[in-house]
């Protein structure tokens, strides 16, 4: 597995996914990922320019390597590799004879310049989405998604999307239960799959959420299988019920119940996705669709329709 680097790059890109591959090796026991780095030069630093990289391979090098897998990471220096006549027919050509070709976030811009993802369904971080799709117009770019697979080719989000991808693939190549493995030890919080949203509703909520909501939003994502009440959460904000229902909607633009059936709804989904729990169990964890209704209604209804 080899990753190409550039001047410019962004550091996590390289190590997210790298010490996910390095964690399979040692969960599996042997070494079934061979990580190298290879560049044009001996040497390539960060996009901060304060880390330097010594690589493993030049690119001369690295022609006599087989390559199984191939990751771009993204970074600031990208646009300046895309530009680099070499490197681009070297990625074009050694992709030939990939199995996979990956890039992490604005990696995708590499491989687009390459030609090796025309008029393909890819994703970067949202905030380079229109440039790739102004940039490479045969492209279909999805700016919603933590990664894309088409065919042999992986694009990702970005900056943590990298573990994600890496996740998917150890997944793919060694079964669930390595790859959760490896999740417990990287401590990642939840896996995520390629369908969740960049930019998530608990984070959108959590982002407007001055003192005194904070806790309680906190609280509320941490206990949605409990059976919360707006006289409950009013009482943790130290407020009477009619003063945080107007506080609560002048904050976030829904009311408290709205706010906690969205999380609900959310973290149902993502469970549900993930294929590991029942409609049971998922509505358990989370009160989620007849659950949610139902205290949606007992709460509208204690409310006098206020929520």
């Amino acid at each position: 597995m080899a990753f190409l680097l550039f001047d410019g790059f962004q550091p996590i890109d390289l190590a997210g996914p790298w010490q996910a591959f390095t964690t399979a090796n040692e969960e599996v026991g042997v070494p079934v990922y061979r990580l190298t780095t290879m560049a044009q030069k001996d040497a390539v630093t960060s996009a901060d320019g304060a880390l330097k990289i010594h690589v493993d391979h030049g690119l001369g090098a690295a022609a006599a390597l087989p390559i199984d897998a191939l990751v771009v990471p993204g970074g600031g220096g990208v646009h300046a590799a895309c530009a680099d006549l070499q490197l681009v027919d070297w990625l074009r050509e050694r992709d030939q004879a990939t199995r996979r070709t990956c890039s992490v976030c604005t990696g995708a811009f590499l491989l687009a310049a390459a030609g090796l993802l025309n008029g393909r369904e890819v994703t970067t971080h949202w905030r380079s989405a229109g440039r790739l799709q102004r940039d490479f117009p045969d492209l279909r770019v999805n700016d919603d998604k933590i990664y894309c697979e088409s065919g042999k080719y992986w694009t990702t989000a970005g900056v943590t999307a990298g573990i994600d991808l890496a996740l998917a693939l150890i997944e793919r190549d060694h079964g669930a239960d390595i790859s959760q493995r490896v999740a417990r030890r990287l401590l990642v919080y939840l896996r995520r799959d390629g369908d969740q949203r960049q930019y998530s509703q608990a984070l959108r909520i959590q982002d407007r959420a001055a003192a005194p909501f904070r806790q309680l939003i906190e609280l509320l994502q941490a206990r949605l299988d409990h059976d919360w009440s707006v006289d409950a959460m009013a009482d943790l904000c130290n407020m009477s019920r009619r003063t945080f229902q107007r506080k609560f909607a002048e904050n976030f633009g829904m009311g408290p119940i709205a706010a906690l059936n969205s999380l609900r709804r959310e973290q149902a989904e993502i469970l549900a996705s993930s294929g590991r729990l029942s409609g049971k169990e998922v509505q358990r964890h989370t009160r989620s669709t007849r659950g949610i209704s139902g205290t949606a209604a007992a709460a509208r209804h204690r409310a006098g329709g206020a929520c």
